[in-house]
């Protein structure tokens, strides 16, 4: 029993990396169920019984790789004190995933139809996920008398908004060709915010 269970476990960590994989390359629409079971060596009959449908295939990916983001994050904050290094630390964090290609299948996926109430709310969930970072930053800094006493859910969507919108930007204008250029805009928001938030600014 052992055995089964940890070769269903191996089997459904070798579908999410290779469907990841395929997501990543061309994103949510041109990927078929097929070509799941082929890169990663599955009977339709194992990919269905793991996934029953590939709206929820292509959740757990982006629900694994939104793990991994806020893991990393998690190890980088530990190295870091103060609000301020922390919120610079995040833009940073956020400059180093603007690129990552399962951000754009995301995009697509949740454009691509009118999507059911249950589908929603697993976005939302996942949208949570990434705004509970900003959130938990936040409070810390007001907690500290760092930041001022400020709307809390209203600053989390506009740092969340702010940091996930300048690489929608970048996408449209090409504003940064490279990875400092982008880091600096991102930078650049982080100060603009804290002059507005910060505790003894005027």
């Amino acid at each position: 029993m052992i055995r089964g269970r940890s070769d269903g476990e191996e089997t459904k960590s070798r579908i999410l990396h290779n469907a990841s994989s395929l997501f990543a390359q061309k994103g949510y629409g041109a990927v078929s169920m097929n070509e799941v079971c082929l890169a990663a060596k599955v009977s339709k009959g194992s990919l269905y019984h793991h996934f029953p449908s590939k709206d929820e295939l292509f959740l757990h990916v982006v629900e694994e790789d939104t793990q991994k983001w806020i893991c990393e994050w998690e190890e980088l904050k530990s190295k870091l004190s103060g609000t301020e290094a922390r919120l610079f630390a995040l833009g940073d964090h956020y400059a180093n995933d603007f690129q990552n290609p399962l951000i754009h299948a995301l995009e697509e996926y949740a454009r691509s139809r009118t999507l059911p109430d249950d589908i929603r709310q697993r976005l939302s969930q996942i949208y949570e996920l990434v705004a509970r970072v900003c959130r938990e930053l936040l409070q810390e800094g007001m907690d500290s008398g760092y930041l001022n006493n400020i709307n809390l859910e209203s600053c989390v969507i506009t740092l969340s908004g702010m940091l996930e919108g300048i690489g929608r930007v970048n996408e449209i204008t090409t504003i940064a060709n490279t990875p400092e250029e982008i880091r600096a805009y991102y930078r650049a928001a982080v100060q603009i915010l804290l002059q507005g938030i910060r505790a003894g600014e005027r």
